[in-house]
């Protein structure tokens, strides 16, 4: 079950990473040199792409967490009665 968990959050990271990706343009800011007339242009991404970006990437690694982890066994214990002693 975690495995299936695993891989499930982890193709949801990468599938909602590529859908914000396409969403969200960067914000062109565009500054020029009055004497020498050069233009330098900066695309800055606004802070709420950085914040899904991170809370993708931990889910990213909560998925493989959980598709690398073992599952554990219970082990079987006899029971008792009272009527052994």
């Amino acid at each position: 079950m975690k495995r299936a968990v695993g891989i499930f959050l982890s193709f949801s990271a990468i599938l909602t990473y590529l859908l914000i990706d396409t969403l969200y343009y960067p914000v062109e800011e565009s500054i020029t040199n009055d004497n020498s007339g050069v233009t330098t242009v900066t695309y800055n991404y606004p802070l709420m792409y950085w914040l899904i970006c991170f809370i993708l990437i931990i889910t990213f690694i909560l998925g493989i967490y959980f598709i690398l982890a073992k599952e554990n066994q219970l082990e079987e214990y006899p029971f008792s009665d009272a009527s052994d002693q």
